[in-house]
């Protein structure tokens, strides 16, 4: 497994204020921290600065205290009944396992995914819960078990993605890695199991097998630099923007990339992208209607090597900071999506 770092502690000293702790409201002194101080305010000891992946208003959001997958059914009721995003930690750990969000109750998305892990025997099928095979594979490997936190979140569909997109985006950012089950990622010695349909079941790889690409380390999180459109936006370097027409897509290398599409009038980006395939990528997406509109691209080439998962990871880096400077996602960054 990869060695998660931790918040370094800080040389900074802060005077002490007395102020109330926002989790367990008892009077405390402020917390000293590396960071900004607006982002880092007043915590217990026990507990945790504000804008860390672990507190109870992580985003602003109000999160349910940590539950074990294991916990009775009364106890599990502490997660919110509402639509919204979770995250899932292993217990005694300084990092997460996945964070997500759902359209149904959270407390009913929780419920069933810790049941469809009670078998220790059998890695899960990967429908209807995708993560749960990577779950599984890491505590059958690690021995991890698990707790979960919930958030009610009343917003559009595309609100509540875009806020996934954000929560992982700042996960990245403090950690300097992605979460182990997100983006498809998955343990290096294990396969994952595919859906019903095909009936492939994973399990454990055999000693001279190799690894799982999938395990492989994150991408490192994007640099937060300029605004969404500029030529270095995210410290990147982005191609002149050209009309999305076949004619103007030939002459994109071939190879992995990120691309932009936006609307020649407003200049404004309308969808985030990428691909291990980025010219044909582009190609496919110049048949689309789009409302009638002409767009606009913009590409950023990325090395051959790259792994599928690490492109993920570099589009919603730039998915999660278009939602933070902007509150809202790119007005086609879901079009043909399904839940």
């Amino acid at each position: 497994m990869e060695n998660i770092q931790k918040l370094p502690p800080s040389d900074d000293t802060i005077e002490d204020t007395e102020a109330q702790c926002p989790e367990c409201h008892r009077e405390t002194d402020r917390l000293p921290s590396d960071h900004d101080v607006d982002l880092f305010e007043d915590a217990c000891q026990e507990h945790y600065p504000l804008d860390h992946h672990f507190s109870l208003v992580w985003a602003s959001l109000s999160w349910s205290e940590w539950v074990p997958f294991t916990a009775e059914k009364h106890e599990f009721r502490e997660i919110p009944k509402e639509p919204g995003l979770y995250r899932i930690r292993p217990v005694g750990s300084d990092f997460l396992m996945y964070i997500g969000e759902t359209r149904r109750s959270v407390y009913q998305q929780l419920n069933e995914l810790r049941y469809t892990l009670k078998r220790t025997d059998l890695m899960p099928w990967s429908d209807p819960y995708t993560v749960a095979p990577s779950l599984w594979a890491w505590r059958d490997a690690e021995g991890f078990e698990f707790e979960c936190s919930g958030a009610p979140l009343d917003a559009s569909t595309n609100g509540r993605r875009g806020m996934e997109h954000l929560l992982l985006y700042r996960y990245r950012q403090q950690q300097g890695e992605s979460p182990l089950c997100n983006f498809g990622r998955f343990h290096p010695r294990y396969r994952r199991s595919t859906n019903r349909k095909e009936h492939l079941r994973g399990g454990r790889l055999e000693a001279g097998q190799k690894d799982n690409p999938a395990g492989g380390k994150s991408s490192p999180p994007l640099s937060a630099a300029g605004k969404p459109g500029d030529a270095d936006w995210m410290d990147l370097s982005w191609s002149d923007r050209e009309m999305l027409v076949p004619e103007k897509i030939l002459t994109v290398p071939a190879g992995p990339g990120l691309y932009l599409l936006s609307d020649p009038g407003s200049q404004e980006i309308v969808s985030i992208g990428q691909s291990g395939n980025c010219a044909k990528r582009l190609l496919d997406l110049s048949g689309k209607s789009w409302d009638g509109k002409d767009l606009q691209f913009s590409v950023h080439g990325v090395e051959e090597s790259v792994l599928p998962h690490q492109l993920w990871e570099l589009e919603n880096d730039l998915i999660g900071n278009f939602f933070e400077q902007n509150r809202r996602v790119p007005e086609y960054q879901f079009q043909g999506r399904t839940d």
